[in-house]
C-alpha cells in the first residue's frame, strides 16, 4: 500500500475537501486507484494528483465538471485543449465586466454634462495633462509571469508563448490568467521584450510559489499601482522604435517600460482598437 495515498492525505495535499473527491469519483472524472472492499476507503496514486490539478483548473476557468471527460484522452488530460477553451470562457467573462464598466463610465460622463448641472468627473489625481489621444487610468499593482520574445517573433506566434506561460504556471501550481500582452522595457540602454500573463495573487504568494517551483526570479515582473497614460492602438507593435514613437509625448525618463495589453472591451475591438498601450506616470497614494 506504500504506493497509495488515502483520500484524507490527498485532500490535505491539494487543499480539496474529501466531499469533493467523493463527488469526482461519483461523476467519473477521478476514480480512486484502489478501494478497500472491507472498509470502502478510497486510495489514490501520486500520478493522479496531476489529474486533480487539471480538475481544479477546470473549476477556476468555469468549465462544468460534467464536461471534463471531453478533455480526457488515454487516461490523461489534454491540457492544451482545456486551456484554449478556458481562455475563451475567461475572455467572455472579462468582456462582460468591461462592458458593464463602459456603461457606468458613459453614465458618469452624461451626469457631468452642463445639461444636467451635476458635478464633473474629477481629473487624474496626478494632475498630469495628457496629449490628445491619451487618457488616464488608475491601475492596481500587477504581478506578471513573463517569457522573453526574440527579435524574430511575430504576432502570429504570440499564442504559442501564451500557452507556454499557462502550462508553466499550471505545472508550478501558480495561478495565472488574462489579461495578457507584451512588456517593452528599456533599461540602461538595452531594449527587452516579453510576453506576459497576469498573476492572480500578491507578491508574497508568488514569491513562495517561485521558491517551491524553481521558476527563475526573472520570470516575474511587478507593475506598480498608480496613474497610467493609456492609448488605444489598432495593431500589435512589432518593433521598439514604433512603440517609443507612439508614446514619445509622455515618456519622461531614460529607463522606462511600456505595456501593450489586449483590450478586453468588445466595443474597442469592434472600433478597430483591440490593443492598449500603458505607460506608468505616478505612484498612487
Amino acid at each position: 500500500m506504500n504506493q497509495y495515498m488515502s483520500i484524507g492525505k490527498v485532500a490535505k495535499l491539494k487543499n480539496v475537501s474529501i466531499k469533493s473527491l467523493r463527488y469526482y469519483d461519483q461523476i467519473g472524472i477521478l476514480k480512486p486507484a484502489f478501494v478497500n472492499t472491507e472498509t470502502n476507503y478510497r486510495y489514490y496514486t501520486k500520478e493522479q494528483l496531476y489529474l486533480l490539478d487539471a480538475i481544479t483548473v477546470c473549476i477556476k476557468l468555469g468549465i462544468p465538471l460534467k464536461d471534463l471527460n471531453n478533455y480526457v484522452e488515454n487516461d490523461s488530460i489534454n491540457l492544451q485543449k482545456l486551456l484554449y477553451d478556458g481562455k475563451i470562457l475567461a475572455e467572455q467573462k472579462i468582456m462582460e465586466i468591461h462592458n458593464c464598466l463602459g456603461t457606468l463610465q458613459e453614465t458618469l460622463q452624461n451626469m457631468s454634462s452642463s445639461v444636467t448641472g451635476m458635478a464633473k468627473i474629477p481629473k487624474s489625481k496626478s494632475g498630469i495633462l495628457l496629449p490628445d489621444g491619451f487618457y488616464h487610468s488608475m491601475i492596481e499593482e500587477r504581478r506578471l509571469l513573463i517569457v522573453p520574445l526574440e527579435e524574430m517573433d511575430t504576432p502570429k506566434y504570440y499564442g504559442q508563448h501564451i500557452l507556454k506561460l499557462f502550462v508553466t504556471a499550471q505545472q508550478s501550481g501558480i495561478t495565472a490568467s488574462y489579461p495578457s500582452g507584451v512588456l517593452h522595457e528599456y533599461k540602461d540602454g538595452i531594449y527587452s521584450r516579453y510576453m506576459f500573463l497576469t498573476l492572480n495573487q500578491p507578491a508574497s504568494k508568488d514569491s513562495a510559489d517561485r521558491s517551491a517551483s524553481g521558476i527563475p526570479a526573472n520570470s516575474f515582473y511587478t507593475l506598480p499601482k498608480g496613474d497610467y497614460a493609456c492609448r488605444k492602438i489598432s495593431t500589435h507593435m512589432v518593433d521598439f522604435l514604433s512603440v517609443k514613437d507612439e508614446m514619445k509625448e509622455v515618456i519622461k525618463g531614460d529607463d522606462f517600460c511600456i505595456i501593450e495589453t489586449d483590450a478586453l472591451s468588445e466595443q474597442n475591438k469592434k472600433d478597430g482598437y483591440p490593443f492598449e498601450l500603458e505607460y506608468y506616470l505616478t505612484h498612487a497614494k
